[in-house]
């Protein structure tokens, strides 16, 4: 299960939205994966049943219960060998958490932390409720409240990396660093540390993975053809699709078989929950 949630009104430029996963396996310790492709997005996780176990490359590392994930830069496998998963999150604009708690985002990339530390003491209260709350509803509502808190303690004030971030959404990734550069009349250097501080990654990197994020949002969930269909919409030619997507995936677009990923299917293809959520920020 795989469930969408509004947050409140005043974090819309902060939290895009809060969702829920549920997993339950037929059997005990069945080992189940699911790769995932890089959202742009950052999250911040709370497993109420069992631990997400995440490998990328060949790194794997275990979840707390609690976990803050900024940027993952390429595709990796979420797994669990426990029979129930439950996980509540939020999913948060790119720079959110560098405007919400004022740090340097590019130290955390492609590995997860615990979030305790960024929220002070008031994660110790969400512990009490979440541990014994059963309704979704009066979760979120607690994380409503904590975000709105912290928004309230940093004050952030928007800047032309946001808008830079609302840019690419609104291209669909199809955007070079010279227009950004030169719509906000910086110097590229600048521009480049001041997008890695603030998203934590280059935004060359940032564009591909948002490209992708869209490409794969207009395949047809009725017969998605990955060796042709919208590429040209996103890419050069096809021969310069066929070796970023091989780059990207480690398959050839012809070779990927979307059944066995079925929540890539959910995620950026039925439902384009990810590439939704910035289309209604940045419209």
């Amino acid at each position: 299960m795989f469930r969408k949630f509004q947050a409140h009104p005043d974090l819309k430029d902060f939290v895009l939205f809060y969702f829920e996963m549920d997993w339950q396996s037929a059997q005990a310790h069945q080992n189940r994966g699911y790769l995932c492709l890089p959202t742009g997005c950052s999250f911040i996780g709370f497993q109420k049943k069992g631990r997400m176990q995440v490998k990328i490359d060949d790194f794997t590392y275990e979840t707390e219960a609690y976990f803050l994930n900024v940027q993952t830069t390429i595709p990796y496998e979420m797994f669990t060998r426990e029979p129930d998963l439950q996980v509540i999150a939020a999913c948060l604009k790119p720079t959110a958490i560098a405007q919400l708690f004022k740090i340097d985002v590019s130290k955390i990339i492609n590995t997860g932390m615990n979030p305790r530390n960024l929220f002070a003491d008031h994660l110790k209260n969400f512990s009490d409720v979440f541990e014994k709350e059963t309704k979704t509803s009066e979760i979120l509502a607690f994380l409503d409240e904590i975000f709105l808190k912290q928004l309230e303690h940093s004050r952030p004030k928007s800047n032309f990396i946001d808008i830079a971030v609302d840019l690419i959404m609104q291209q669909k990734g199809i955007i070079s660093i010279e227009e950004l550069v030169g719509r906000f009349k910086v110097s590229t250097r600048y521009f480049q540390k001041k997008f890695k501080e603030m998203v934590g990654i280059s935004p060359l990197l940032y564009i591909k993975i948002i490209r992708y994020n869209f490409l794969f949002s207009s395949f047809s969930q009725q017969s998605p053809n990955f060796a042709s269909s919208a590429a040209p919409l996103y890419f050069y030619d096809s021969a310069h699709y066929s070796k970023s997507f091989k780059d990207y995936l480690g398959m050839n677009p012809s070779e990927f078989d979307l059944s066995q990923y079925p929540f890539i299917k959910l995620t950026a293809i039925e439902q384009a929950v990810w590439v939704n959520a910035f289309r209604e920020l940045a419209d």
